[in-house]
């Protein structure tokens, strides 16, 4: 007999939750049974897509007996009250990025998932990427040799109307605009997917950032175009570049992993992994640039592999502490902005 399916309840039904959605339906492991989002518009529209029930109260949803986790959806600033509050009910915790706008609320939700027994994971599910899965396994032969340089960007444009409805316009809310609420802009909203995958192909610690930032074109608080030099702990030089005032974007590889032996470059949703290695291995030829392609559908691969362990009592692929790493880079990054100074890892 068919293991059950794990019941997903869907916390904030605005501009990421179709992504979630349509990831669970197509996942052999999880179901949605329930939405909840403070604003009825957007919870009653999305359940009434999905075919499951509503609510506004979160203590309704988190009283259903079918769920047994929760994805969370919603601004940065919420993350930790509804986090808290979810592990209490026993459900386990799919948390967006970035997991919190600070450390301590970090810390926090960590701390409230590890008391109540419930597993926590941050969704980064680029990781789950051919590309990004290639790039680790030629690391992990040899074939790249020791990494030497890191180059990862997000350049693109945002419209106005991001600011207020996202990319879907679902619900309107100014969030996006605020430092506070937010926690930033362009580097703690797109670059921390980068600098997370980074760390899930490498296995490596930044420990030294100088970062610039400014906010040249968007009418909000925070940056819309930030830069930063890594030093990694094996000596490594990395770079990372954002932008969300890009005009016409940018048709460069997102990320480039270079190595003594070759290196791997890709974007995010190009499906291609280019590899160009001194020696022959893992049956690619020398001195010659290598194309493999591949079908990706990340979320629905994060969503079996979040089940999986969810139902076997295992720590998930995609940890809370991931989550937390990620948000320790772009605040060093920020802080490293602010004083004009190099900013030392851990903070």
């Amino acid at each position: 007999m068919a293991e059950k399916q794990l019941g997903i309840g869907m916390i904030g039904c605005g501009d990421i939750a179709p992504m979630h959605t349509k990831a669970i339906a197509a996942a052999e492991t999880v179901k949605l049974v329930a939405c909840m989002d403070v604003a009825e518009s957007s919870a009653k529209s999305l359940a009434e897509e999905q075919g499951v029930p509503y609510t506004t109260e979160l203590s309704e949803l988190l009283g259903r007996s079918d769920v047994d986790a929760v994805t969370i959806a919603t601004p940065a600033f919420t993350h930790a009250d509804l986090v808290e509050q979810a592990a209490k009910a026993g459900k386990a915790v799919l948390c967006e990025k970035p997991l919190a706008a600070s450390l301590e609320d970090a810390d926090r939700i960590i701390a409230s998932c590890e008391q109540a027994g419930v597993a926590l994971s941050t969704c980064f599910p680029l990781r789950y990427l051919g590309a990004a899965k290639l790039t680790r396994q030629l690391l992990q032969a040899g074939a790249l040799g020791q990494v030497i340089a890191i180059r990862v960007r997000n350049l693109g444009e945002k419209k106005e109307s991001y600011w207020t409805g996202g990319f879907s316009g679902r619900t309107i809310t100014d969030w996006r605009k605020s430092k506070q609420q937010s926690g930033g802009g362009v580097i703690i909203t797109n670059l921390i997917h980068h600098l997370d995958l980074i760390r899930g192909i490498t296995d490596l610690e930044v420990v030294r950032v100088f970062g610039e930032s400014g906010t040249f074109v968007t009418d909000v608080e925070v940056e819309d175009t930030g830069a930063a030099c890594l030093r990694y702990e094996n000596e490594a030089i990395g770079v990372v570049e954002g932008s969300s005032c890009f005009p016409g974007g940018s048709n460069e590889p997102d990320v480039v992993i270079v190595g003594q032996k070759g290196q791997s470059r890709f974007g995010l949703w190009s499906g291609k992994c280019e590899v160009y290695l001194k020696g022959e291995a893992r049956g690619m030829p020398a001195q010659e640039w290598v194309t493999r392609e591949f079908q990706d559908a990340v979320h629905v691969e994060f969503y079996e592999q979040f089940a999986a362990a969810v139902r076997q009592g295992k720590t998930p692929p995609v940890t809370g502490e991931d989550g937390r790493k990620a948000l320790e880079i772009v605040l060093a990054i920020y802080r490293s902005t602010d004083t004009g100074q190099p900013v030392s890892l851990p903070l």
